[in-house]
């Protein structure tokens, strides 16, 4: 994630926005992708793009839009959003990871790595996001932030190879 979509989802953060606001907008963008290439193009008129703005999104959330198009910067904003959703996961407790797995655990699997989670990283809740990985080979990899936890049968081929390569 580029350091400017960062630092719009930590300003969107501060704004203090509705959730409900920010998901209708992150959703709208989602839908109609047409839109946010409209938003985005040099080509289109900067009045254009705030009569758009202003007939289609909450309006809490057209002063963030129009500076975030006039500095044409709407091709990252699904980036924002995702930086806006970790911002707000961390001010409430809830620790935010990906898991990259073969074959789908189980529900008492998944509640055992929430329970870990929880533990390492000293967190009320997780918010696991499941992403099947048919390239991982098995096992699975666990993401949180920057740091990666790596069981997947692919990442000790890996090493593997490395430990080989070195003798």
């Amino acid at each position: 994630m580029m350091q400017a979509a960062i630092n719009y989802g930590r300003v969107l953060y501060e704004l203090s926005i509705s959730k409900t606001a920010i998901e209708e907008t992150a959703l709208v963008l989602d839908t109609v992708p047409e839109l946010n290439r409209a938003l985005s193009s040099p080509v289109i008129a900067k009045s254009s793009k705030y009569r758009v703005i202003e007939r289609v999104f909450p309006k809490e959330m057209r002063t963030f839009l129009k500076v975030v198009a006039d500095r044409r910067d709407m091709d990252i904003v699904g980036d924002i959003f995702e930086a806006w959703r970790g911002f707000t996961a961390e001010q409430e407790g809830v620790l935010q990871a990906s898991l990259y797995y073969v074959t789908k655990p189980e529900e008492e699997q998944l509640k055992e790595i929430k329970a870990m989670l929880c533990r390492k990283y000293d967190k009320k809740t997780v918010e696991l996001r499941l992403i099947e990985d048919p390239g991982l080979i098995g096992g699975f990899i666990i993401r949180v932030g920057d740091v990666e936890t790596d069981w997947s049968l692919k990442g000790r081929l890996r090493q593997l190879e490395q430990n080989i390569m070195r003798r």
